[in-house]
């Protein structure tokens, strides 16, 4: 008998189609795209509190303003104060990446130097401490300064002033202190200066304070606080609500309709073939005309 073709048609016919209606069947979020860890942004980056910044700015200068050649003085305002030999900046905030060693402190207040009746006027204010992460930083300021003739010579926002060579390349979770730091006059710096001093200058050394959270700690207490959680409710075996998912309306559609074309598929294939005709030739096996009817004579 050749019936044993008509299941393997059956199964060539089906096997794909149950195929189709599997996957549109499948929960949407079978095929979502996982998100790896390293996505995650954020968990390295600590949030810098209780900054403040000392700095002279450069003790020759101030000595020329306040000499009886300028006869000049300066004047602290908008956060801004002077504390023999140094210019202090408080209540500043950034944020540090343990991850790169980068981050910035930002920094409110103006400190004015003025000489030669007014001809000479320098403005710093506003500096921001910029951790570049390969062991310096980068003092920057808004700056505004005349020319000899009193005209503008600069106006600008924070302005790279100083390169600042640091101690150590890791900054520490906690209260950290910089003491000290070595500060270079930059191009921009020169500029700033009126010509005062030439890029490459020796300024006086800057001490930054601040308070950062352990970020490491953080994250590793927080999984740890979640496994625990997690622990006890298994131990408890309280029973969890989960929130019901989005149905996929679209997909379940389409697989009702997949289902209906198997449905159909079979039944015409199985239930709907030609009915047995008188047989007209005797020598013929009974049933054999059926069977090539629906193999096509394979």
């Amino acid at each position: 008998m050749r019936i044993p073709h008509v299941s393997s048609r059956l199964s060539k016919v089906m096997l794909p189609t149950a195929l189709t209606a599997t996957l549109l069947l499948a929960p949407s979020n079978a095929f979502a795209t996982k998100t790896s860890d390293d996505d995650a942004t954020g968990t390295d980056v600590c949030q810098i509190e209780n900054a403040s910044l000392q700095w002279g700015v450069k003790e020759s200068f101030r000595s020329y303003i306040s000499g009886t050649i300028a006869n000049g003085g300066w004047e602290t305002s908008e956060g801004a104060q002077y504390d023999t030999p140094h210019f202090t900046w408080g209540d500043g905030s950034g944020t540090y990446d343990s991850a790169t060693g980068t981050g910035e402190i930002s920094f409110s207040g103006t400190v004015q130097f003025s000489g030669h009746d007014g001809v000479l006027d320098l403005t710093i204010a506003n500096p921001t401490f910029v951790l570049e992460g390969d062991g310096t930083a980068a003092l920057l300021l808004d700056t505004k300064s005349s020319d000899m003739e009193g005209g503008v010579a600069v106006d600008a926002e924070q302005e790279w002033v100083g390169e600042i060579t640091l101690d150590q390349e890791a900054i520490d979770a906690g209260a950290t202190e910089l003491t000290e730091l070595g500060t270079t006059l930059t191009n921009t710096g020169a500029a700033a200066f009126a010509g005062f001093y030439e890029a490459g200058e020796q300024l006086d050394p800057l001490t930054v304070t601040f308070e950062t959270s352990d970020c490491a700690a953080d994250v590793m207490t927080a999984d740890s606080q979640a496994d625990t959680s997690a622990s006890e409710a298994a131990g408890n075996q309280e029973p969890l609500v989960i929130p019901a998912p989005e149905i996929p309306w679209l997909a379940i559609g389409l697989g009702g309709f997949a289902l209906l074309v198997i449905g159909f598929t079979i039944g015409f294939m199985v239930g709907g073939r030609k009915p047995k005709q008188p047989r007209r030739h005797a020598e013929r096996p009974q049933g054999s005309r059926n069977v090539d009817e629906l193999t096509g004579g394979h």
